[in-house]
């Protein structure tokens, strides 16, 4: 029997489940429905406000979480990207690629009941063995290259917290020590539970808490952190060569993953961002680095 995701069935109404006769898709969500897509079931996308708080409306009923709460988005310009990402979808519902979508669930449902602490405490594990500071001496080539590429980033962060971190040639970052966890876990808990899930997935996605930081204030573009993550790869490439569309496609999906991280942490951080407003200077956070 053709399964459909969970989510699916959570983000409407009863009466459009009767309407489209939904009622008898199963509860539970398995590994392999996956593999499955549902037909778009609804024409139109928009936003609803409520006391300073945003819900996305597909057609006229609102969108729900996995767990069945209320989507609440405290950012206009968060939920209009959202609603977006739902408009855009075709024929059939895409959820792979509703990155914004997933982090708003995450950051409402929080399914696996953690603390800030616990997020904190899974964001700074990717420091402990951070991309950027394993530096291997068994290629001279690639030593001088990723030195000049690398170095700069942890200097930056090095100024930022005023730690002294340094390459290390084991996979293990040596020069961590206590008071230096201790200076970025307190940053990050000045963050806010849902922000702190974007950091997440962008340390996920480029392996390296170093170049989250520099692309959150803006040191780096999104494709440089990328790049930048995959350094060795790259090298590599230029040796022996590549599969150049196996390639183009993680680089990209690292891309869209990446951004969309950059665009929660940015809204969330900034809940009366106006969408619509010109800028002349580049949105900078208002978090600051030391309180």
């Amino acid at each position: 029997m053709l399964q459909f995701p969970k989510f699916i069935q959570s983000v409407v109404r009863n009466p459009l489940i009767r309407k489209l006769n939904l009622s008898c898709l199963p509860s539970a969500f398995s590994t392999s429905a996956r593999t499955y897509a549902i037909g778009k079931f609804y024409d139109t996308t928009n936003i609803v406000e409520n006391n300073g708080s945003y819900g996305v409306l597909l057609d006229n009923s609102k969108l729900k979480t996995p767990l069945g709460n209320e989507m609440i988005i405290n950012s206009k310009a968060l939920a209009l990207a959202v609603a977006e990402e739902w408009h855009l979808q075709q024929k059939t519902i895409q959820t792979d690629s509703m990155h914004l979508t997933k982090l708003c669930f995450l950051a409402v449902d929080n399914p696996s009941k953690l603390s800030e602490k616990d997020v904190v405490k899974e964001i700074l594990s990717y420091l402990e063995t951070d991309t950027v500071f394993f530096i291997p001496d068994t290629d001279e080539e690639l030593e001088i290259v990723l030195k000049e590429k690398w170095m700069p980033l942890i200097n930056q962060f090095n100024k930022y917290f005023e730690t002294d971190l340094i390459p290390s040639k084991g996979i293990y970052v040596n020069s961590l020590e206590a008071k230096t966890k201790k200076c970025v876990e307190k940053y990050l808990m000045s963050l806010g539970f849902p922000a702190l899930h974007g950091v997440l997935q962008a340390a996920e996605t480029v392996k390296s808490l170093v170049l989250t930081t520099c692309c959150l204030h803006q040191d780096l573009t999104v494709k440089d952190a990328v790049l930048l993550s995959k350094m060795e790869e790259e090298y590599q490439c230029t040796k022996w060569g590549r599969v150049d569309w196996i390639k183009d496609y993680t680089d990209n999906d690292s891309v869209i993953r990446l951004s969309a991280a950059m665009l929660f942490i940015y809204y969330t951080l900034n809940p009366k961002h106006n969408p619509l407003a010109k800028r002349d200077n580049r949105p900078q956070l208002q978090q600051s680095l030391k309180q």
